[in-house]
């Protein structure tokens, strides 16, 4: 009987709900004008050399630190993704890489 109570409550309720909040049709787009939206302005040659110079820095940083990483990864004969007694894990390699590409920009 309790199932059957709820049932008709929650039909009723979105009967009643149905037209307060609107649902998304997957074959309605919302429009939008792509000459609203704003681009960042390029800057110039000079910094955009010395991001890419930085760029590149990192990613030798993190080649090197991947062999490394891969040479370990064979020796123990498993895959870190945590610091360890071996050397750096796999996530902190990644979260330095990452940290050294949002400081060139």
């Amino acid at each position: 009987m309790v199932p059957l109570v709820l049932l008709v409550a929650a039909a009723y309720f979105y009967i009643t709900d149905k037209g307060k909040f609107p649902t998304s049709e997957p074959s309605i787009t919302p429009e939008t004008n792509r000459f609203d939206a704003s681009f960042p302005k390029p800057s110039s040659t000079q910094g955009k050399k010395l991001d890419q110079d930085c760029l590149q820095r990192s990613t030798a940083i993190y080649d090197e630190e991947i062999t490394a990483y891969e040479a370990i990864e064979r020796k123990v004969g498993y895959g870190r993704l945590r610091d360890d007694g071996y050397g750096k894990g796999l996530n902190t390699i990644t979260k330095e890489k990452l940290v050294r590409e949002s400081q060139c920009s």
